[in-house]
């Protein structure tokens, strides 16, 4: 952030103004990677509610709880995706292949990666928490 008036002034804003290059204003939302890359986050979170569910489900009080987090997961999920098709409908932005997405230099804060280290950067965390669900599931069934 930079001031844009007298100091004191409390006008702040961004230095990503709609005339900046790395501007994402009147940009669809989500245009920046391909749709697989969003659907391998959603279905590494999947897997986590249903790892969560296969081990802990089956009592009152963890069904409660399994619900609540499945309910809310649910939202987390939906509002972007639908805000993000009720833009499209408005914009003519089109999504890269995803072929041509792998091997297109992306632009991160640190430098430059191919499409397929983005994808993975993206993804690791994901990937980390559904291994971690699984195995605490498995330790928890095997010990209970």
């Amino acid at each position: 952030m930079r001031q844009t008036s007298k100091p004191g002034a409390g006008s702040l804003s961004s230095d990503a103004r709609p005339g900046d290059e790395f501007s994402a204003h009147g940009r669809l939302p989500g245009v920046e990677f391909p749709k697989a890359v969003y659907r391998s986050v959603v279905a590494a979170f999947g897997f986590i509610l249903l790892a969560s569910w296969a081990a802990f489900g089956g009592g009152e009080d963890s069904d409660l709880a399994l619900g609540f987090a499945s309910v809310l997961t649910i939202v987390f999920f939906a509002l972007p995706i639908i805000m993000r098709k009720t833009a499209a409908a408005h914009s003519d932005d089109k999504l890269t292949a995803l072929p041509e997405f792998l091997r297109s230099p992306v632009e991160i804060a640190t430098g430059t990666l191919t499409g397929a280290e983005a994808w993975l950067q993206v993804l690791i965390i994901p990937l980390a928490l559904a291994f971690a669900a699984a195995a605490i599931g498995a330790v928890y069934v095997i010990v209970a």
